[in-house]
């Protein structure tokens, strides 16, 4: 008669058990290695969080000082008056030369133009002071003064009238960090303005080096374009201490 093999689990034999044991003996060396490089990069990836966490506070608080400023009318340091920017906007709606008409104070104090100087043409200053409009004016005011201490005064200011490529990155990126400006200093956040062209931020740039008592060139799409191409990976707000501000 002959054997028939049975259908049932076989036994392991030894030397499979072994086998078996070597591998989940490798499966836990590899998990145990796995877990120790996490632990051991972690503290980059704190460094990064802890960074983004204080980003987050500094723009709550800026955010915080912001609202109350250009909700609450009060009397500014400089004893000028300052109105919640619904009114303001109410006005300059009603009568659009208002804006001419502030500036004009700005401009006599403001020191003679340098002999390279070239005044913009009217189509983009119109353009420019659309964008402002839209996108500074709660800031930094119709008159270009700010409202100390969370936004600074960009009126006959050096960072304005020099070079151009600073304010570009400014509304490209967002600026943070300390920096002082006539005597006042200020440790808010400026975030990225969205939403606009390379054109855009020539002409709104534009208008504001050459408004509020400043007297710069105009800036070009071209400039802007090559500053947004320069730093197209960055991602981060710039830091006063990296672009040597004070």
């Amino acid at each position: 008669m002959s054997e028939h093999p049975s259908n049932g689990p076989r036994p392991l034999l030894p030397g499979q058990v072994k086998s078996w044991l070597g591998v989940v003996a490798f499966v836990l060396v590899a998990v145990a290695v796995l877990a120790y490089a996490f632990v051991a990069v972690r503290p980059t990836n704190n460094s990064d969080l802890d960074r983004r966490v204080a980003q987050k506070a500094l723009r709550a608080d800026t955010e915080s000082k912001a609202k109350a400023l250009i909700t609450t009318p009060a009397k500014n340091a400089d004893g000028t008056y300052r109105l919640p920017v619904a009114d303001a906007m109410a006005v300059i709606a009603a009568n659009p030369k208002v804006l001419s008409e502030l500036r004009k104070p700005v401009a006599a104090e403001a020191a003679a133009p340098a002999a390279a100087f070239v005044k913009a043409d009217d189509e983009q200053m119109k353009r420019g002071l659309a964008v402002y409009s839209r996108t500074c004016i709660a800031c930094h005011q119709p008159t270009g003064k700010g409202l100390a201490p969370v936004f600074p005064s960009i009126a006959a200011t050096p960072i304005v009238n020099g070079d151009a490529s600073l304010p570009i990155k400014f509304i490209l990126h967002g600026l943070m960090g300390p920096i002082t400006v006539d005597g006042v200093t200020y440790n808010s956040m400026m975030p990225p303005v969205a939403g606009v062209s390379d054109q855009d931020i020539a002409d709104v740039l534009t208008y504001v080096r050459q408004s509020f008592g400043n007297k710069s060139n105009a800036v070009t799409a071209d400039q802007v374009k090559a500053v947004r191409a320069a730093n197209a990976a960055r991602t981060a707000p710039w830091n006063t201490a990296e672009l040597g501000l004070k």
